[in-house]
């Protein structure tokens, strides 16, 4: 039995997926907080510098998550504060809408759209929108507006909206 948990963790280890309780220390290109490991995978996924996250669960850096990203895949490290992974074994089809989170700022485009699903869509056939925020209908009756995205902002926690990434190709070294 032990051998085998061993086994596992050591393939776990090398192939650095998400790994529930275990930190990839150092490496940190940008921190930020963030609800949730989902949001912290999916910043990671739509940024092309990033190599691995690491999210800090609420209480051990303070109240709130926070998510560090990574410009290379430190090695595992077993840790019960966190909840990391490679960006590798991200795949566009386990990216989600983050609901109740706004991305502000990197806008390139904006204009009226009646659902998220619609906003999503629309990056997905632009290829320089990276990330996007779908603002709800406000008061009177407004239709929802669509907000596609450069770069992908870091997720603030707001009611507005409905946002989102898409992934980007890692960055490669060529020297």
């Amino acid at each position: 039995m032990r051998i085998a948990l061993c086994a596992l963790l050591m393939s776990l280890a090398s192939a650095a997926y998400a790994v529930d309780g275990f930190n990839l220390p150092g490496s940190d290109y940008s921190n930020f907080n963030a609800d949730s490991a989902l949001v912290c995978r999916q910043t990671c996924a739509g940024d092309s510098r990033c190599k691995a996250y690491s999210w800090v669960k609420p209480g051990y850096q303070g109240s709130s998550g926070r998510c560090w990203l990574k410009t290379r895949v430190p090695p595992l490290v077993k840790d019960s504060c966190c909840d990391s992974g490679s960006a590798q074994n991200i795949l566009a089809t386990q990216l989600r809408p983050e609901n109740n989170t706004n991305r502000p700022g990197r806008d390139i485009n904006h204009f009226d759209l009646s659902s998220y699903q619609a906003c999503q869509d629309s990056c997905a056939h632009e290829a320089s929108c990276t990330a996007w925020s779908w603002v709800r209908p406000g008061p009177g009756g407004r239709i929802g507006q669509c907000w596609l995205k450069s770069a992908a902002p870091n997720p603030v926690a707001d009611a507005c909206c409905v946002s989102g990434v898409k992934l980007r190709p890692r960055s490669v070294r060529i020297d």
